[in-house]
Formats: C-alpha cells, structure tokens, sequence
C-alpha cells in the first residue's frame, strides 16, 4: 500500500507551478491576439472565448495539462498558457483586447467608404 501511495505522491506532487507575472499575462495576450487577427479569425475566438470565460480553469486543466509536452515539441511554453487561461480575468482580458481589435479593424475598411461616399455627393 505505501508503494501505492509513493507512487501517487511522486505523481501528484510533479506538478508545475502554473503562475506566471502580469507582464508576462500581457505579452501572451498580445501574441495570442497578434497570430488570431492575422488570420482573422476575431470573431471566432470570441464566440468560443465568451463561452470558454466561466470554466477557463477547469477546462485549461484538462485540456491543455496533457498537450504541454507536445506544444513543448513546437517551442511553445504550454505551462504559461495552462497559467494564462487558469485566471478567468485574463480570459475576459483576452476577449476585450479582441473586441478592441476586431472594432479597430471594422472602422477602418468603414472610413474609406465613408469617405468615397463624401466624395460622390459634392
């Protein structure tokens, strides 16, 4: 049973510290926004995002914990992000800094026909 319980121990107690500082919160949220708007793909992650905001803890845990090793493989800390999204105020965070974005984007393609639309009428 101690042999058991050792095991358990060595498995449980392995586990990395998920915390990263606020700069580094920041800059996470910034490239996750910089690769989601080069694709533009806004839109998409805000609808998933508002719906990932409540169990962001939760669902971090079992989703991205097991792909870590993996997104290591690639050069990507998986443990900063498992800390990232461990925080429900930097999922909301993430969702504004989109909208922002995705608002940002919207009001430029609108100016140039707003302004070709002056233009017609004088």
């Amino acid at each position: 049973m101690s042999r058991f319980i050792d095991w358990l121990k060595d498995i449980f107690c392995n586990i990395p510290d998920f915390e990263i500082t606020p700069e580094r919160e920041t800059e996470l949220i910034e490239n996750l926004v910089e690769k989601i708007t080069k694709y533009d793909m806004e839109l998409p992650a805000i609808f998933l995002g508002s719906g990932f905001q409540s169990t962001s803890t939760v669902l971090s845990h079992m989703f991205l914990v097991p792909l870590t090793p993996y997104l290591d493989a690639f050069g990507i800390n998986g443990d900063e992000y498992v800390a990232l999204f461990n925080n429900k105020e930097n999922v909301k965070r993430l969702m504004k800094r989109l909208d922002e974005v995705k608002l940002s984007k919207e009001f430029a393609r609108e100016k140039p026909r707003h302004q070709k639309n002056e233009s017609k009428m004088d």
